[in-house]
């Protein structure tokens, strides 16, 4: 099954729900102490829909318990997720393994993330 990205666009802004993509910002690295400075959390509110694997759709001998896919919209997001991204507000967090991004004209309009619980 083929989707194309305004398709997939469609998809959240009807059925999506407004959650938190947290990225991770680590320190600078001092080589005098060999340590990395702190640890900050940035959130970036975005609007995504969470899906189940389907047989014949994904290769299911690569998805582990707890695995889902995460289609964010692209469309007025500051950033893009990265892997080690976590997602926040549906439930326990996620952490997203895999980014996909979809694009039409040039434009990123939505990512596909595999994400794990």
């Amino acid at each position: 099954m083929s989707f194309r990205a305004y398709d997939l666009l469609k998809l959240v802004e009807e059925h999506g729900e407004t959650l938190t993509l947290r990225k991770k910002s680590h320190g600078d690295y001092d080589p005098a102490t060999s340590t990395v400075g702190s640890t900050t959390n940035t959130d970036y509110s975005m609007t995504s829909y969470f899906y189940n694997y389907e047989l014949g759709v994904s290769d299911l001998n690569n998805v582990e318990r707890g695995m889902r896919k995460c289609l964010i919209s692209a469309l007025g997001l500051a950033v893009s997720p990265d892997t080690d991204d976590v997602i926040l507000g549906n439930g326990d967090p996620v952490n997203i393994i895999n980014v996909l991004t979809m694009y039409s004209a040039g434009q990123a309009i939505c990512y596909i993330c595999d994400v794990r619980e």
